[in-house]
């Protein structure tokens, strides 16, 4: 499993795996991966009352721990993780493993980590869907400059434009490790064009410069934003995991 051309390309730029989680079900899912689970992860498991929300956990934990199985060579279930000083999950510091960083989301059908060498990294996944207070919702967290892009968009494309904007956003506080306490007014996307850029108000002390964001589109409205901290060299690889493979 463990792939060295793997771990060397992490040097131009992070990579994404991603997997659809509702196309196997939860006892076979569980048969196949939950034995991979930590036991803090195994309770967390049991704590869901939904077989849904059970079904989306234990895809993207089993996801993580197979994705970082293929940059060392570990058994996925012999990782061990910890909380920074910001709460954000690391690879714990006594395994010897401090390069490796990751990232981790899920939503309604899909899951996806992001993987990177020595830079914090952040990734965002939504299931785009009808807001009953969209631009609302947008005044509290949006940018000026982002909301003014939102009214300008035609009124099919405003849901699109919102999960944009919204997906980087969480993308680059997961990176930072700020979380939702970050001054989300203060960080403001730049959509317009392939290349994202990103521009910071005086509450953020961050450099643009220091930052890769990008942002895909995926099937059945979904949308996975990255935010990386590093200087990439040609396109971020994209890689679905199969659940149902052996």
């Amino acid at each position: 499993m463990h792939d060295p051309a793997l771990l060397a390309a992490l040097e131009r730029q992070p990579h994404v795996w991603y997997a659809w989680s509702e196309r196997m079900p939860l006892p076979a899912l569980a048969e196949r991966y939950l034995s991979l689970l930590d036991a803090e992860e195994t309770a967390r498991y049991h704590r869901f009352y939904f077989d849904k929300d059970r079904q989306h956990y234990l895809a993207a934990h089993a996801l993580l721990r197979l994705t970082l199985s293929r940059y060392a060579p570990l058994h996925p279930q012999a990782w061990r993780f910890e909380r920074g000083a910001k709460g954000k999950p690391d690879i714990a510091a006594d395994m010897g493993l401090p390069r490796l960083r990751f990232n981790l989301s899920h939503t309604q059908g899909l899951v996806a980590c992001v993987i990177a060498l020595d830079c914090r990294c952040g990734i965002d996944v939504e299931h785009q869907r009808s807001m009953r207070d969209m631009h609302g919702v947008a005044e509290t967290v949006f940018s000026t400059a982002e909301i003014a892009w939102l009214r300008t968009q035609p009124e099919e494309k405003q849901a699109e434009t919102f999960f944009t904007f919204w997906t980087l956003k969480e993308a680059y506080i997961k990176a930072t490790g700020e979380g939702l306490s970050a001054p989300l007014q203060n960080i403001s996307f730049d959509i317009a064009n392939p290349s994202i850029a990103v521009t910071f108000g005086q509450a953020v002390a961050d450099e643009t410069a220091h930052w890769t964001l990008q942002h895909w589109k995926l099937a059945n409205g979904h949308q996975l934003a990255v935010a990386a901290d590093m200087r990439t060299i040609g396109a971020t690889q994209m890689h679905e995991w199969d659940l149902s493979a052996k």
